[in-house]
C-alpha cells in the first residue's frame, strides 16, 4: 500500500475514533433531568438554590436519593461564575442572565444531574425562568 494511502486510511481512523469520543461525550452531558418549580431563593455564599417543585422531572432518570416529588422543597449546588462549561447558564426571556436576577416566585425550569462532587446533591447545569401569561402578552399581543 503506498505511503499517502495509509496515511489516509490511518486518518480516517482517528477522525471515526474522534467522532465516537466526541458522541460519547455529548450523550453523556445530555442525561440531565428537567424539573419545573418555583423558585425560592439563591444562597451565594453556599452556592446552592432552592425551589419548591412542581412538576419532578423528565429526562434522565436521578439516582433514588436525588428523586423529587412535586411539592417538595428541594436544593440544587450551582456554579455562577466560570467556564460555559463548568458554569451553571441561566435564561430570562432566552437572554442570559445571573441567577442573583431570578425573582422569587417566578416558574422556573432546571435542568440538573447528580453532583460529580457529591453523590448526595444535585447540580444544576441550566436554569431558564418560564414566562407568565401576562409577560408573553406584553412581549406579543397579537399573539391569541
Amino acid at each position: 500500500m503506498p505511503v499517502i494511502e495509509r496515511r489516509l486510511t490511518w486518518l480516517a481512523i482517528a477522525c471515526i475514533a474522534l467522532v465516537g469520543v466526541a458522541g460519547e461525550a455529548a450523550a453523556q452531558k445530555a442525561k440531565s433531568t428537567q424539573t419545573e418549580a418555583v423558585w425560592v431563593r439563591f444562597d451565594p455564599e453556599a452556592k446552592i438554590v432552592v425551589a419548591k417543585v412542581k412538576k419532578p422531572g423528565k429526562g434522565a432518570q436521578p439516582p433514588r436519593n436525588l428523586r423529587l416529588r412535586a411539592g417538595e422543597e428541594a436544593s440544587w449546588k450551582v456554579e455562577p461564575e466560570g467556564s460555559i462549561l463548568t458554569r451553571t447558564s441561566v435564561a430570562i426571556r432566552g437572554q442570559k442572565a445571573q441567577l442573583r436576577e431570578i425573582p422569587e416566585g417566578k416558574t422556573v425550569n432546571i435542568y440538573w444531574v447528580a453532583d460529580p462532587k457529591d453523590e448526595n446533591a444535585r447540580f444544576a447545569r441550566k436554569i431558564d425562568v418560564i414566562l407568565s401569561d401576562e409577560e408573553l402578552d406584553e412581549m406579543y399581543p397579537d399573539r391569541e
